[in-house]
């Protein structure tokens, strides 16, 4: 009999997720988890052929594979939370119409990407995205909170960077610091996350304002570069 990690896990898997996890947020303050214990981490890998030609300057391309991930993760995130709900437990997608970010911070009061280092998917890199070891930081991400009695994975909570600092030296806004992170480190404390958000709209601009217009970090980590060669060798 399959448990239900196993069969969350199978289901998204089925539906185009690469990458799922499951942790325990009992740690963080109940407000911060809406008042939720365990969270799930859904993982979608960008096109490694789209991947593979960020580094030639903004695309169009890019900007829509952005669009078409975002959109499934959307898919993904509401049909786990489906599955949960009829299965007896309460459950929250935290898609993009429901997680509220601060403009001026770019922050929300709980982040995917602490959900998924907390499953154990992956760590921070020095580009503030997260990186995991298959793909590197060439995936986006998403969460569902639940009330469900899940196994969790453990925790990441130390940066697999090292000295490595290809993605501050190409960064165009300058953004990053190159300071290695570690779980509990404030974001402002190794990246001016507001410094990376006006050149995405800078660089957006060369192709009629589109987002999703710079991703020069993603590129470039050599985590991503290994992920492209096996998969674009294939």
């Amino acid at each position: 009999m399959k448990t239900l990690n196993q069969e969350i896990q199978e289901s998204l898997l089925r539906q185009g997720a690469a990458l799922v996890g499951f942790s325990d947020l009992s740690d963080l303050p109940p407000d911060i988890r809406d008042d939720y214990r365990y969270g799930i981490s859904i993982a979608v890998e960008l096109n490694p052929k789209i991947v593979k030609i960020i580094g030639n300057g903004p695309s169009l391309e890019y900007s829509d594979e952005y669009d078409r991930v975002n959109k499934l993760l959307n898919q993904l995130a509401g049909n786990c939370a489906e599955l949960l709900k009829t299965k007896g437990f309460a459950a929250l997608a935290k898609t993009q119409s429901v997680v509220v970010q601060d403009v001026k911070t770019q922050t929300s009061k709980l982040p995917h990407k602490t959900v998924a280092t907390k499953s154990g998917l992956g760590w921070i890199g020095k580009c503030a995205l997260l990186i995991t070891e298959k793909y590197g930081p060439a995936i986006r991400i998403t969460s569902v909170l639940t009330d469900a009695d899940l196994d969790a994975g453990t925790p990441i909570t130390m940066s697999k960077c090292g000295k490595c600092e290809e993605c501050k030296n190409i960064c165009p806004a300058e953004a990053i610091s190159g300071i290695e992170w570690k779980a509990g480190l404030n974001r402002d404390d190794f990246i001016k996350a507001l410094d990376c958000d006006e050149m995405l709209k800078e660089r957006g601009k060369e192709i009629g304002g589109r987002h999703g217009s710079c991703g020069l970090c993603i590129w470039v980590c050599p985590w991503t570069q290994k992920h492209l060669k096996k998969s674009l060798d294939n």
